[in-house]
């Protein structure tokens, strides 16, 4: 192994996965007809608008972790999930939109 990589992974803390710093995303600024997160949680749909108080403001919607909303929020993983997917998708740019859901079918015998 090169003398130089090998003082690279000695000096890494345990547990680390790489040498860089997880970088902070930005929160983007409200736009359009959204402007808070009760408005952002009803157009994502699927029943997100229930969750509104939950989230203090809107900074708070978009640094919120996935164990900040398991364990103070008691959020299930699927909303977590439903959530954290259209946060990076509204910091992308992409404005939301209502994704229907299929009905599940009754089985027949």
């Amino acid at each position: 192994m090169n003398s130089t990589i090998a003082r690279c992974l000695t000096k890494a803390p345990i547990g680390v996965r790489s040498i860089h710093g997880a970088a902070k995303k930005a929160v983007p600024a409200p736009r359009g007809d959204i402007q808070d997160p009760s408005a952002f949680l009803t157009k994502i749909g699927r029943n997100s608008a229930s969750l509104a108080d939950k989230f203090k403001s809107w900074e708070h919607l978009f640094t919120a972790t996935p164990a900040e909303m398991k364990a103070d929020m008691s959020l299930s993983v699927k909303q977590r999930r439903w959530i954290l997917n259209w946060t990076e998708k509204y910091r992308q740019g992409v404005d939301p939109y209502v994704i229907p859901t299929k009905p599940i079918k009754k089985k027949t015998k």
